[in-house]
């Protein structure tokens, strides 16, 4: 099961937020993760291609998000994340594989070892911060209560959402760091990622608060 992992590293409440990095951690819980070939037959039994999922940036930019790496997805939004304000990120997930599609889902979570969302002693305000995922290839809404009022997303620790079965690029993988070229028609999609913070007389308390999240997509190979 390939995995990328987007780690908001820093978002403080009163400042302005201009990108999140992306850090990889590549998980091979699938043997499709692998190259797979026996010595049964004359070119034998496997594929030499491996599975595997890419996020597209707004810049169109392929990234694997191999272990150790970064990059810069850009956050739009208010000028400064305060009460009652959103910011958003917007980014594409696509299945790489020539010739197996996939089914990939994705988390939004605490990126800090205790799963807490700390940022060192700063208040916390991850219990502030609510989710909502717009699927913006299909219009559906995949996580939140509504596509238009941040308000009603989901809190940090409820915020996992089904992408669904991404069809087979049907032609040559990506490496990280292409431009992106389009495979099939169905296996990207892009998404809206938003996150609001609720305007509550406790958040008032919450001056110079931040949280560390990040986004984890898991894929899985599917018929």
């Amino acid at each position: 099961m390939p995995r990328i992992r987007i780690t908001l590293p820093l978002i403080t409440a009163g400042v302005v937020a201009t990108a999140l990095a992306v850090l990889g951690t590549t998980s091979t819980m699938s043997a499709l993760t692998d190259t797979a070939a026996l010595n049964l037959g004359q070119g034998g039994i496997g594929s030499d291609v491996p599975f595997g999922i890419v996020t597209v940036h707004p810049d169109g930019t392929v990234h694997h998000a191999p272990p150790g790496a970064a990059a810069a997805v850009p956050l739009t939004g208010d000028d400064a994340f305060v009460p009652g304000r959103s910011l958003s990120v917007h980014l594409g997930v696509a299945n790489n594989s020539p010739g197996v599609a996939a089914q990939v889902t994705m988390t939004i979570g605490p990126s800090d070892a205790a799963g807490t969302g700390q940022v060192g002693s700063a208040p916390n305000i991850t219990p502030f911060i609510r989710v909502t995922i717009v699927d913006t290839s299909t219009g559906q809404l995949l996580l939140g209560g509504s596509a238009s009022d941040p308000s009603q997303g989901v809190p940090v620790d409820a915020a996992n959402a089904v992408i669904g079965r991404l069809g087979a690029r049907g032609a040559a993988p990506l490496t990280d760091g292409d431009t992106w070229a389009p495979g099939a028609a169905d296996s990207r999609r892009d998404l809206t990622i938003v996150l609001y913070y609720v305007d509550t007389p406790e958040t008032s308390a919450y001056n110079g608060g931040a949280t560390a999240l990040e986004v984890v997509f898991d894929g899985s190979s599917s018929s």
